[in-house]
């Protein structure tokens, strides 16, 4: 399911202002009461009245629909592209690509399904809301299954891409339109006096307007992606559109040369980027994605030939033929006395109304200037306590570095002097044993040098007797 319960959807109501539409939706139907008190003014009641009975409410707010028919309630349109919410314009670029008969609802935006969501559509009395289930279930109510021929591989990939589309690339948009309303509404070039049909002045709409959507600002923090810099939230928008790009490389489409809900999906998104242009996102697409920029004028061309009447016009139905114009009656020169005083009351009463109107516009916007400075004092003071998170955070991940550089030096140094220890132990023992080893070679030369000395003793005598001197005289000679 698709994020799309605020999405640019908390646009200002105008107050109590009458706003067009099927007025059958709000009208409910005849109780039993009603009609047994015209049965008796008819003087045919035939018994007693049984205890009155609300009729239910009916469920859907187009109570005369056609059947098989697709009722579409979303926002109004946009001067600069059909839609400026990806999930409204998805789903209508499927029916119209899916070829299923189909009816904007123009509801003025007063409407939101049940689920609090735009869109949703009505079909055969019943309501479907969230763009992903609207497609679904059509696709499978009417047979018309886009994926149908795509491998088991291809359906992954493209629901990977749709979920990045739907869950992250558009909260790079969410993020900038909601921080930034007032350049939002320029670049749209969305009227709101139009768009929400009422009387207010423009100025104030577009008050109260920048109101909402800065509300929306907690809901991107949130998700997540309001943490992080411009520049960072810029490059994961730049990095989602290059993985498509890459993705679609040289191919018409996505998965071929036919549009699949992919396409469709990744068209929704795009034109965001290129319709509404902000960041200079626009510029870096046509340099470094231009084969997108290529996918969304194909999708364009066939599923949007209307596309510039549309945008002209605001006109939400220009797919259908516009019923014949009913002739005007001839004006009546004769008209009754009084009429003329008659229609200068109903002047001056409108002339109250508007003054009115414009008392109660300068207190609404005064209230919404006092609600706008407790807003930037409420900013201001969040402000404050994150510089003060931070500052603390900072100085708590100071402490701990400084306590784990000492905690290292101290290791160091017990490291080394262990090392130091070992070593002279090493040194001691190497010297002990050389000394051993010198004092075992003395000892061997030294018994060597024993052994050498008597056997030099012993053989002395033998050579005295032995040597060349005269024998003794022999006296008995």
């Amino acid at each position: 399911m698709t994020s799309e319960t605020v999405v640019e959807g908390q646009q200002p109501q105008a107050g109590n202002e009458q706003h067009g539409g099927d007025a059958s939706a709000e009208k409910p139907a005849a109780t039993d009461t009603q009609q047994g008190d015209s049965q008796a003014a008819d003087g045919k009641a035939t018994g007693p009245s049984s205890p009155s009975k609300k009729a239910p409410k009916p469920e859907v707010h187009k109570v005369d629909y056609e059947p098989e028919v697709v009722y579409l309630y979303q926002f109004s349109r946009c001067p600069t592209l059909p839609s400026a919410s990806p999930f409204c314009l998805k789903v209508e670029t499927f029916l119209r690509l899916a070829e299923i008969k189909y009816e904007n609802v123009d509801h003025k935006m007063k409407y939101k399904s049940k689920k609090g969501q735009l869109p949703f559509v009505e079909l055969n009395g019943r309501e479907i809301a969230d763009s992903d289930i609207i497609v679904k279930e059509l696709s499978q109510h009417f047979n018309k299954d886009l994926d149908a021929n795509l491998s088991a591989e291809q359906k992954t990939v493209s629901h990977a891409m749709e979920s990045m589309l739907n869950n992250h690339t558009s909260w790079v948009v969410r993020w900038w339109r909601y921080n930034n309303p007032a350049e939002f509404l320029k670049a749209s070039q969305m009227d709101m006096k139009r768009t929400l049909n009422s009387r207010l002045p423009n100025s104030l709409l577009n008050v109260l307007f920048r109101i909402g959507f800065k509300s929306n600002v907690k809901m991107v923090v949130g998700h997540g992606i309001g943490h992080h810099t411009t520049e960072e939230i810029y490059d994961f928008g730049k990095s989602d559109l290059k993985a498509l790009s890459e993705l679609l490389g040289t191919k018409d489409y996505f998965f071929g040369t036919e549009p699949h809900l992919l396409d469709i999906t990744a068209f929704a998104h795009l034109c965001q980027f290129l319709y509404i242009p902000f960041g200079g996102m626009k510029e870096w697409m046509e340099t470094e994605t231009p084969n997108l920029v290529a996918l969304v004028d194909r999708i364009k061309n066939r599923a949007f030939p209307d596309w510039d009447e549309m945008c002209k016009t605001l006109d939400l139905n220009t797919h259908l033929p516009k019923p014949p114009e009913p002739e005007k009656e001839p004006e009546d020169k004769d008209k009754p006395a009084g009429e003329g005083e008659e229609a200068n009351n109903k002047t001056e009463g409108a002339g109250d109304a508007d003054a009115k109107k414009e008392e109660e516009a300068k207190k609404a916007e005064e209230e919404a200037k006092k609600e706008e400075k407790r807003r930037k004092e409420e900013e201001k003071k969040k402000e404050k306590e994150e510089k003060k998170r931070q500052k603390e955070e900072q100085k708590k991940k100071e402490k701990e570095e400084k306590e784990r550089k000492k905690k290292e030096e101290k290791e160091r140094k017990e490291r080394e002097k262990k090392e130091k220890e070992e070593k002279e132990k090493a040194e001691k023992e190497a010297a002990e044993k050389k000394k051993q080893e010198e004092e075992a070679a003395a000892k061997a030369a030294e018994g060597a040098a024993a052994e050498t000395k008597p056997a030099e003793s012993s053989e002395a005598p033998k050579t005295e007797s032995q040597g060349g001197g005269d024998a003794p005289a022999d006296d008995s000679k």
